[in-house]
Protein backbone atom coordinates (compact mmCIF):
# COMPACT_ATOMS: atom_id res chain seq x y z
CA UNK A 1 0.00 0.00 0.00
CA UNK A 2 2.67 2.54 0.92
CA UNK A 3 4.47 1.31 -2.44
CA UNK A 4 1.10 2.66 -4.35
CA UNK A 5 0.62 5.73 -2.49
CA UNK A 6 4.72 6.54 -3.23
CA UNK A 7 4.32 5.80 -6.77
CA UNK A 8 0.88 7.93 -7.20
CA UNK A 9 3.30 10.70 -5.51
CA UNK A 10 5.88 10.64 -7.60
CA UNK A 11 4.33 10.45 -10.69
CA UNK A 12 2.04 13.74 -9.63
CA UNK A 13 5.15 15.52 -8.89
CA UNK A 14 6.40 14.76 -12.43
CA UNK A 15 2.80 15.41 -13.89
CA UNK A 16 3.23 18.80 -12.13
CA UNK A 17 7.00 19.69 -13.31
CA UNK A 18 5.93 18.69 -17.05
CA UNK A 19 2.54 21.13 -16.86
CA UNK A 20 4.49 23.77 -15.37
CA UNK A 21 6.98 24.00 -18.19
CA UNK A 22 5.06 23.70 -21.03
CA UNK A 23 3.07 26.72 -19.46
CA UNK A 24 6.29 28.71 -18.30
CA UNK A 25 7.96 27.99 -22.06
CA UNK A 26 5.19 29.00 -24.31
CA UNK A 27 5.38 32.54 -22.69
CA UNK A 28 8.19 33.44 -25.44
CA UNK A 29 7.84 36.90 -26.77
CA UNK A 30 9.53 39.61 -28.94
CA UNK A 31 9.04 43.42 -29.36
CA UNK A 32 11.04 45.54 -31.21
CA UNK A 33 11.28 49.38 -31.02
CA UNK A 34 12.80 51.27 -34.03
CA UNK A 35 14.58 54.33 -33.01
CA UNK A 36 15.19 57.23 -35.74
CA UNK A 37 14.95 54.99 -39.21
CA UNK A 38 16.34 51.98 -37.32
CA UNK A 39 19.70 49.67 -37.84
CA UNK A 40 21.20 49.89 -41.12
CA UNK A 41 23.74 47.79 -40.48
CA UNK A 42 24.56 44.29 -38.64
CA UNK A 43 26.44 45.27 -35.61
CA UNK A 44 24.51 44.17 -32.77
CA UNK A 45 24.88 44.01 -28.48
CA UNK A 46 23.43 41.97 -26.41
CA UNK A 47 22.37 41.61 -22.90
CA UNK A 48 19.88 40.59 -19.92
CA UNK A 49 18.04 42.77 -17.89
CA UNK A 50 16.58 40.55 -14.22
CA UNK A 51 13.52 41.18 -12.99
CA UNK A 52 11.44 40.00 -9.55
CA UNK A 53 8.34 38.81 -9.09
CA UNK A 54 6.95 38.96 -12.44
CA UNK A 55 8.70 42.13 -13.53
CA UNK A 56 7.38 44.26 -10.54
CA UNK A 57 11.27 45.13 -9.77
CA UNK A 58 14.43 45.35 -11.69
CA UNK A 59 17.67 43.66 -10.30
CA UNK A 60 19.33 44.90 -13.53
CA UNK A 61 18.98 47.87 -15.77
CA UNK A 62 20.03 47.73 -19.35
CA UNK A 63 22.02 50.90 -20.46
CA UNK A 64 20.19 50.71 -24.07
CA UNK A 65 22.08 54.37 -25.42
CA UNK A 66 25.17 53.21 -24.25
CA UNK A 67 25.00 50.09 -26.34
CA UNK A 68 24.11 52.17 -29.65
CA UNK A 69 26.95 53.69 -28.96
CA UNK A 70 25.80 57.17 -30.06
CA UNK A 71 23.93 55.99 -33.40
CA UNK A 72 21.19 58.16 -34.32
CA UNK A 73 18.79 55.02 -36.07
CA UNK A 74 19.11 51.48 -34.45
CA UNK A 75 16.26 48.92 -33.03
CA UNK A 76 15.93 48.14 -29.56
CA UNK A 77 14.55 44.40 -29.31
CA UNK A 78 13.18 42.94 -26.24
CA UNK A 79 12.60 39.08 -26.22
CA UNK A 80 11.99 36.27 -23.87
CA UNK A 81 13.48 33.45 -25.08
CA UNK A 82 12.70 29.65 -24.55
CA UNK A 83 15.82 29.94 -21.84
CA UNK A 84 15.03 32.59 -20.18
CA UNK A 85 11.64 31.09 -19.72
CA UNK A 86 13.68 28.09 -18.63
CA UNK A 87 15.72 30.02 -16.20
CA UNK A 88 12.38 31.82 -14.52
CA UNK A 89 10.58 28.30 -14.41
CA UNK A 90 13.41 27.14 -12.09
CA UNK A 91 14.05 30.01 -10.50
CA UNK A 92 10.27 29.27 -9.21
CA UNK A 93 8.78 30.68 -11.58
CA UNK A 94 8.53 34.11 -11.51
CA UNK A 95 10.43 35.10 -8.53
CA UNK A 96 13.46 36.35 -10.85
CA UNK A 97 13.73 36.35 -14.50
CA UNK A 98 15.74 37.25 -17.09
CA UNK A 99 14.74 38.95 -20.47
CA UNK A 100 17.20 39.71 -23.45
CA UNK A 101 17.72 42.98 -24.99
CA UNK A 102 19.44 43.49 -28.01
CA UNK A 103 20.20 46.63 -30.08
CA UNK A 104 21.01 46.33 -33.77
CA UNK A 105 22.87 49.47 -35.74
Amino acid sequence: MLKNTLKKLQTGIIALFVVGLSIVCTGCFTQSIVIGSGAAGAQEETAQTWFLVYGLANLSQTNIPAMAKGANNYTVTFQRTFVDGLINYLLLSGLAGPETVTVRR
